[in-house]
């Protein structure tokens, strides 16, 4: 408890001691009503160029209308979905939130922890996990847009628990996300005590059950378009290698947590999205006064698919044409109840993915597929024969390694020994280009290696693993027998793209280097607040009127 209060308490102190930084009397000419920002998970900035010219919605209007950045990377290893989203309106470095990934170990309490898992919380309006940003030890341009105009309302809604709470910030008024354990969206009582009219609702309305039986077959009739666009349907390497042609089947039996979980893999997952979240908008009165109001929506379907099938299938294809119009149905309703000329409009993504092995294979890339353990059981070999009869000296999470701290105090052994030992396991199976300790990232020493900054950016002393391992190019390492994933430091999972729309931005592309860590320092501008920068990142001014 007294480690919970220490963490809440910092994140207070980072947000009223920033309370000096706010400009007296400064005057905006214009403000919107509105900033809708919207994430979609795993979206490469490629799909906006690769299917443009079948974009007929709402990523067509983005396009057309919107400031595009071609060059934009994430400036941090680690690219999974909650560093990503943390970064997007806080602009922190996971080395200065403490979001360092989805999950990390907890030496103190000795067991995985959670990114936004919070056992002080409860869930309500369903079963599901009590989240909130107690973890977060930063601020967002929501929290400081808050300080400055408290009739402000700041509201997130996703399909992820970490995508809809990071988003929102601390001071945000309501968070929303799905849960598989019944099909709902919930809240936790971090926001409110019992469950809204509205929501209630709308889970009355058992939209996640009104799929099961179907199928999901392509939105376009003509297959000659997917095959031109993403190739054959049939991909060898895809999911578990035989569910891998369209019509796609929902797993599982009715209303159960297999059968919500499924569900997540289809097109269907923004459309439950969408629905809640106009909902949400209409129940918080949102841009519905002259109080700007920011509204974070995470469309997580591109992701699910996206792991399940790739980035270029044409299930991932069908996807983005789907969400074109999802995107279209909310910036309709948008311009008919509070205007688009009302509304800035952000789109980006927290991370890009790696393509599927046999398919960089058939292009004459060398690509691997391995399991964890095999990194895994090299390591603990490795240490067995050097420290006989001392068992447990690491944890892994994912291809990352944390010290068993409390054993090596105990056994009064050389940490430097141990993490040179296992780097030398690690390197051993040719899968790993590097392997990062805390000495490497707590060091200010100059190098010529391109990842350490990104390893430093990703690197916060508490929580980071101490043995933070790169692995080499299209290296997949993951326990399904297909699919695909993301979370390295390799540019097909930093790139992705970041658009704005709305008065005062000049539409047109852009292809200065930046990253998402601009968003929220050039969004504060446009909303006349004053924001710090982390110092490589800088403001997107030449998209400004």
């Amino acid at each position: 408890m007294e480690v919970r209060l220490k963490r809440s308490r910092y994140a207070r102190i980072c947000l009223f001691s920033l309370l000096a930084l706010l400009p007296a009397g400064a005057q905006q000419p214009w403000k919107p009503k509105l900033v809708l920002v919207l994430t979609m998970d795993q979206m490469r900035y490629d799909y906006l160029t690769r299917f443009n010219d079948l974009y007929k919605g709402g990523l067509r209007t983005l396009i057309d209308r919107g400031a595009i950045f071609t060059n934009a990377n994430y400036r941090h290893a680690d690219t999974e979905t909650g560093p990503g989203h943390s970064v997007i309106l806080s602009g922190r470095h996971p080395s200065h939130s403490g979001i360092v990934a989805n999950d990390w170990w907890d030496s103190y309490l000795k067991k995985i922890v959670n990114v936004v898992e919070d056992p002080v919380q409860s869930p309500v309006g369903g079963e599901g996990r009590g989240a909130s940003p107690v973890n977060f030890l930063a601020f967002t341009v929501g929290d400081m847009l808050k300080l400055k105009s408290p009739n402000s309302h700041i509201v997130g809604i996703s399909l992820k628990d970490r995508s809809a709470v990071l988003l929102a910030g601390h001071r945000g008024d309501a968070a929303y996300w799905y849960e598989t354990a019944g099909g709902n969206f919930i809240t936790s009582t971090y926001y409110m005590k019992k469950a809204p009219d509205w929501l209630i609702k709308w889970n009355g309305q058992h939209m996640a059950d009104r799929y099961f039986g179907t199928q999901w077959t392509r939105l376009l009739l003509d297959e000659r378009l997917y095959e031109k666009y993403a190739g054959k349907d049939a991909v060898e390497g895809e999911w578990d290698r035989k569910d891998t042609v369209f019509p796609h089947n929902i797993r599982g039996n009715a209303h159960s947590p297999e059968y919500y979980d499924d569900l997540r893999r289809t097109p269907a997952a923004d459309e439950m999205t969408l629905s809640a979240a106009l909902e949400a908008m209409k129940a918080h009165h949102l841009g519905e006064d002259d109080a700007t109001d920011i509204f974070a929506i995470g469309f997580a379907g591109t992701d699910v698919i996206g792991h399940t099938y790739g980035p270029d299938s044409q299930e991932q294809m069908d996807e983005l044409l789907r969400l074109d119009r999802i995107v279209d149905q909310l910036l309709k309703e948008i311009d008919a109840k509070i205007g688009l000329k009302n509304t800035i409009v952000i789109l980006t993504a927290d991370h890009g993915v790696m393509p599927l092995v046999e398919n960089l294979e058939a292009k004459g890339i060398h690509g691997r597929r391995a399991k964890p353990s095999v990194l895994e059981d090299a390591v603990r070999e490795t240490l067995q024969k050097r420290f006989p009869g001392v068992p447990d000296l690491m944890v892994r999470i994912d291809s990352d390694f944390y010290l068993r701290e409390d054993v090596i105090r105990q056994r009064n052994l050389d940490r430097g020994a141990i993490e040179q030992t296992a780097i030398a396991a690690l390197m051993s199976t040719g899968l790993v280009e590097k392997a990062y300790t805390h000495s490497d990232l707590s060091s200010h020493a100059t190098s010529v290696d391109p990842y350490l900054p990104l390893f430093r950016n990703a690197f916060f002393q508490p929580r980071s693993p101490h043995l933070m391992v790169l692995v080499k190019p299209y290296t997949y390492i993951g326990d399904r027998s297909g699919g695909t994933g993301h979370g390295t430091a390799h540019d097909y999972d930093r790139h992705v793209p970041i658009v704005f729309m709305g008065k005062g931005i000049k539409p047109g592309s852009y292809s200065e280097s930046c990253g998402p860590e601009d968003i929220a320092p050039t969004l504060a501008l446009l909303l006349a607040l004053t924001y710090p920068l982390e110092e490589d990142s800088r403001l997107l001014k030449e998209m400004i009127q």
